[in-house]
């Protein structure tokens, strides 16, 4: 009997759980009929409706944040089980806030990034190989033309995708070469061609405190494309310094000899207006000629200069040397330590590449990665924008890869200024200068 009364009360309990369970709406799960099993929902679709947060972190102003939150803003739109959430900063802030976070294992998981700096975070494996999601197709990259997927790349891997790519180069305001009578450089012009046309430039001026050209001696960009022309590289594959005291004396000789012909401005002038606002600037005020800058900073400078068109030249080249240009700007990685890299790489994707996202964006960084986005955009363009546009496609017809800068290349960087400084004040010689600046990169990158 107490067998039996025992039985019963444990037939119960089974009878009292299955209804329960029938019954229960947890999980998604609903009943298939009065007689059938509760229906289990598939992984896909429980997967479908998981809530993800995507960190996301960028650099710039409140004009360039307004555009990255409307972008974030549409993709939570499209996809409202996704938040995206936001973290950005001025360009140095930004930078020493990801080191830290990289550093406690806390990075965000899509980054904004930038090729000089790329090199240190990929070598310390913190970014992920975005190989996977763009061979699935997660992350569409087949509109990219080959060298601007190539300048995404370390040691073969793709950690980055281009959000905008550039090229520094040299600007002119058509107004001041009107008025002077002189005749507008060509874009594919020469070292000598330079040369000639800043000494034309000079002889036409009759203003004091006003010169051809601006100083860029300390310019390291240009000592970059200069040394490539001469088939070294500033900086070599293996971190290490790739001119040598020749080279120097080559590139610090030139600027030396255009300031002796005031046709650039004096030590003083230059260190005056060398941190200024680009209102402020020498260009701007009219009290140069030719200036550099990257290229898609023209409708900047143009909403500045009323009168006259901001134009795009090239680096000056070496016909009996190699080109030198190469690609720049700003990407898009994940942190090898996302939670989420798939989710991740999906909005990496529209943010490169959908039509009302690159609308938005326009040439916030630059020219598009992908071509077929630049057409998307060009019919949108401001004249300023589309000069902006057409130097960058130029351009890249014939920019290369560069070799990656190594951790001490912001060290290098304000060497070269501070050389090129001692030099135009006369404290230093042409010779000496260059020794000091190879002996004090080499011990820097060594370290």
């Amino acid at each position: 009997m107490k067998n039996k009364k025992a039985f019963l009360t444990a037939a119960a309990s089974v009878m009292l759980v299955s209804g329960l369970t029938a019954c229960s709406g947890d999980g998604g799960s609903k009943p298939a009929g009065a007689n059938g099993p509760a229906a289990t929902p598939a992984p896909a679709e429980a997967k479908k409706q998981e809530q993800v947060s995507i960190r996301f972190a960028w650099w710039g102003d409140g004009k360039r944040h307004e555009k990255y939150n409307a972008i974030a803003d549409m993709y939570e739109k499209q996809h409202p089980n996704v938040k995206i959430v936001r973290e950005f900063g001025a360009f140095n802030d930004y930078w020493d806030k990801l080191t830290t976070q990289t550093a406690g294992g806390n990075a965000p998981d899509v980054i904004g990034m930038h090729a000089t700096y790329v090199a240190d975070y990929a070598r310390r494996n913190t970014l992920l190989d975005l190989g996977k999601y763009i061979q699935d197709g997660t992350l569409d990259v087949k509109n990219f033309p080959p060298a601007v997927q190539e300048a995404g790349k370390v040691n073969g891997k793709t950690v980055m995708v281009a959000q905008g790519v550039t090229m520094t180069g040299w600007e002119y305001n058509t107004a001041m070469f009107d008025k002077l009578g002189v005749k507008y450089p060509d874009y594919n012009w020469t070292w000598d061609d330079f040369i000639a046309k800043v000494t034309e430039l000079q002889k036409a001026i009759k203003d004091n405190g006003v010169w051809a050209s601006t100083d860029a001696g300390g310019d390291i960009t240009g000592l970059q494309v200069f040394a490539r022309q001469r088939g070294k590289d500033l900086f070599t594959a293996e971190g290490k310094l790739g001119v040598d005291k020749d080279d120097m004396v080559a590139w610090f000789s030139m600027w030396d000899r255009l300031r002796k012909m005031k046709a650039i401005p004096d030590a003083a002038t230059s260190e005056q207006y060398s941190n200024v606002s680009l209102d402020q600037g020498l260009f701007v005020k009219g009290k140069v000629a030719l200036t550099v800058f990257p290229f898609n900073q023209i409708p900047l400078y143009q909403n500045y200069i009323k009168e006259g068109e901001v134009r795009a030249l090239r680096r000056p080249t070496d016909p009996k040397g190699k080109e030198g240009e190469f690609i720049e700007g700003a990407y898009l990685a994940i942190s090898a330590n996302s939670k989420h890299p798939k989710e991740a790489a999906e909005f990496m994707s529209f943010f490169v590449n959908n039509d009302e996202a690159v609308k938005v964006f326009k040439l916030e960084q630059g020219a598009l990665g992908s071509t077929k986005a630049n057409d998307t955009i060009k019919p949108l363009l401001t004249p300023p924008e589309q000069r902006t546009i057409d130097a960058i496609q130029t351009s890249l017809k014939t920019a290369g890869q560069l070799p990656l800068p190594p951790a001490g290349q912001g060290a290098v960087r304000t060497l070269l200024t501070e050389t090129a400084q001692s030099i135009s004040f006369g404290k230093n010689t042409v010779e000496k200068g260059a020794q000091e600046f190879v002996d004090k990169a080499a011990a820097i990158l060594n370290k």
